[in-house]
Parts: C-alpha cells; structure tokens; sequence
C-alpha cells in the first residue's frame, strides 16, 4: 500500500516548502488598473451647459459632479448619500469638486416635500420645464431613452468629461475619482 502512494506522487524538483502558518503575510494582488472608459458611457468632451432650470444653479471653479435625479428614481435617491460622502472625501484628498443634483421632476412640490424629509441632501436646481429634458439629453450625447440617474462630470472648462447612466455603487469610487483627476 505504502509502495502505490508513493508511486502516485510523481516527486518534484522543487523544494517543499513550509506551509504557512496563521501569522504568515499574504502579499496583497496588485491594484488594478481603473478603467474609466467602462464606467462612462460617452467620453467625447462635449461643451455643457445646464437646462433652462426653475432657479440658478450654483457656479463652481472646479469640476462639477451633475447628478440628475428625481424623487421618484429609487436608484437616484438611494445613491444620494454616497455621493454626498465621497463629494466630502474626494475634497479632503484635494479634488476641487462640487455636486450639483439637478431634478427632473415634473412638479416643485414634489422636490419641495422630498427636501423636506431629506434635509441631509443638498439643494439643486430643477429643470424648468420636463419639456426640455429630450433635447438636452441630446446635447449631452444621451437619446430620450437614457434612464435615471445619469451622471456628469465636468472639467473646470465646462467641458463634459464623462456622462455614466444608470447608478453607481460603492465599487465606483476609484473611477470616479480618476475621472475626476482628469483620466
């Protein structure tokens, strides 16, 4: 019996090495890569301009996250704390960045009474009139069929330097900040 076991582990050449114990280091994989062109849908650098909206928006100096949202998106409204979070972290690490949630809800006082029980969200413009939302989508590179949310990130030129529809999550992170340092 002995003698057919050790027929049946052909030896190597190789030393054996210890196995490691539970206090042994595990090199970490390398970090991969971000691919920004995966995350966005269009990257062609559009000029942006916001739609005609109801009130002005905010006129930052750096670049301008644009989420536009509606309150009755689920995916738009629950990815609005994260980015709320990572708009403070992305600054602490010194990304000059403002968000700006543009609304295209049909009705101000949906956006009226979805601020009041989310005070924790910041204000945002809101498009004047729901009209208006296909064609602008148009100058964005989105058709009409584009879903909630999309996102936008735009350089200091007020260039479009990424479009992503759809919602983003946690894992995201990494791409929006190389987009946001300009890959």
């Amino acid at each position: 019996m002995l003698l057919s076991l050790l027929l049946a582990c052909p030896a190597s050449d190789k030393p054996s090495s210890p196995p490691l114990s539970r206090v042994d280091a595990v090199a970490a994989a390398p970090k991969k890569e971000v691919d920004v062109d995966a995350f966005c849908e269009d990257r062609s650098g559009k000029p942006f301009a916001l739609p005609e909206t109801e009130a002005p928006a905010e006129n930052p100096t750096g670049w301008t996250w644009v989420n536009i949202w509606a309150t009755w998106c689920k995916p738009c409204v629950e990815e609005m704390p994260m980015i709320v979070r990572w708009r403070e972290k992305l600054q602490k690490a010194g990304v000059d960045v403002s968000v700006q949630f543009l609304s295209v809800d049909a009705k101000a006082e949906d956006v009226a009474a979805w601020r009041g029980a989310h005070s924790e969200i910041p204000a945002g413009p809101r498009i004047a009139d729901v009209k208006l939302l296909s064609p602008w989508l148009g100058t964005i590179g989105l058709d009409a069929s584009a879903v909630l949310p999309v996102h936008l990130f735009v350089d200091p030129t007020d260039t479009i330097r990424c479009v992503r529809m759809g919602s983003i999550a946690e894992h995201d992170y990494d791409a929006v900040s190389a987009v946001l340092a300009g890959k």
